[in-house]
C-alpha cells in the first residue's frame, strides 16, 4: 500500500511538471493564445444563445423555466472544465499511435496515460473554463436553489464528478484506439452528445431514453442529476432518489473503469515502426 501511494504521489508530480511545461509553451505565442480562448468562448456561447433563443419562444422546457436551465447549462459546462484542461490533450491519442509516438512513451519512466495527456496544453480549454464559471457567478444566485453551505459543497462535488465522467467515457474510447488506430469520430460523436444535450431537462427524452442516458452512456451523471437535487426535482425522476444525490461519486466510477479499460487496451498497441 505504502508503494502504491508513492507511486501515485511521483505520477501527480510528474504530472504537475509536464503540464507546467505545456502551458509555459502555449503561452510563447501571445495572439494565439488569446484569440484560441475567445474561440473556445465562442464556441460553447452559441449553446447558451440556442438556449436563450429557444427559452424566449416557449417559457419552459419539460417544466423548467431559463434560471433553472441556466444553472444547469452553467454546471455542465463547469464540469466540463474540469475534464478538458487536465484531460484535453487526450484527444490527441490517434495521433501519437499512428506517429509511434508511443514507442518513446513505452520507453520513459511515466506512464503512457500520462505522457498522453501532457502531450500539449489544451489552449481552448481556458475559454470553457471561463465561460463555464463565468456562467455559474451569473446565474447559481438567480436559479430557485435556496444555498447553503451544504449545498455549496455538492456543487463542487458534482463539478468535480462531472469532469470525471467525462474524462472517463474519453479515456474508455481512447482505449479503443490501441485496436481501432482511429476512435475521432466515436470520441467528437460522444463529445457532440454530450454538448448539445447534457444542458436539457434529460427526462424529457422519456423513460427508456434517460435510462440509456444514465446507465449505458451515463451523461445524467454530469451535470442533470446533481441539478435535480439542488433543485429539488428529484419526485420526477424515473430512477431512486438516492442515486441522484450519490452522482457526484458515479465520476469516479467512471473514471476509474475507462482508465483500467485504456491500461489493459495498452498490450493491443502494435509499433507503426516509424
Amino acid at each position: 500500500m505504502v508503494r502504491s501511494w508513492s507511486a501515485v504521489r511521483e505520477d501527480l508530480r510528474a504530472s504537475r511538471i509536464l503540464l507546467r511545461a505545456g502551458w509555459r509553451a502555449a503561452m510563447t505565442y501571445r495572439v494565439s493564445f488569446l484569440s484560441t480562448i475567445v474561440g473556445g468562448v465562442a464556441l460553447q456561447g452559441t449553446q447558451l444563445l440556442f438556449i436563450g433563443v429557444l427559452l424566449s419562444k416557449f417559457n419552459v422546457i419539460h417544466g423548467w423555466r431559463l434560471n433553472d436551465i441556466a444553472l444547469l447549462f452553467a454546471m455542465r459546462l463547469a464540469a466540463h472544465a474540469f475534464y478538458v484542461v487536465p484531460f484535453g490533450a487526450l484527444f490527441s491519442i490517434d495521433q501519437a499511435i499512428q506517429q509511434g509516438d508511443v514507442d518513446r512513451y513505452l520507453l520513459r519512466p511515466a506512464g503512457i496515460y500520462l505522457q498522453v495527456v501532457t502531450r500539449y496544453a489544451p489552449i481552448m480549454a481556458l475559454g470553457d473554463t471561463l465561460l463555464g464559471f463565468g456562467s455559474l457567478a451569473l446565474f447559481a444566485p438567480q436559479s430557485s436553489v435556496s444555498w447553503t453551505p451544504g449545498k455549496v459543497a455538492f456543487l463542487i462535488a458534482a463539478l468535480i464528478g462531472g469532469g470525471l465522467v467525462e474524462a472517463g467515457l474519453q479515456t474508455f474510447l481512447a482505449g479503443l484506439s490501441f485496436r481501432m488506430t482511429s476512435t475521432t469520430s466515436l470520441r467528437i460523436l460522444a463529445d457532440d452528445t454530450i454538448t448539445r444535450f447534457s444542458s436539457y431537462p434529460l427526462t424529457m427524452f422519456s423513460r427508456w431514453g434517460f435510462l440509456s442516458l444514465t446507465f449505458i452512456f451515463p451523461m445524467a451523471f454530469i451535470a442533470y442529476l446533481p441539478a435535480t437535487v439542488l433543485l429539488g426535482r428529484t419526485d420526477q425522476l424515473p430512477i431512486p432518489a438516492w442515486l441522484a444525490y450519490i452522482s457526484p461519486c458515479g465520476g469516479l466510477v467512471v473514471f476509474t473503469i475507462g482508465l483500467t479499460f485504456f491500461n489493459r487496451m495498452i498490450r493491443q498497441y502494435n509499433s507503426p515502426g516509424s
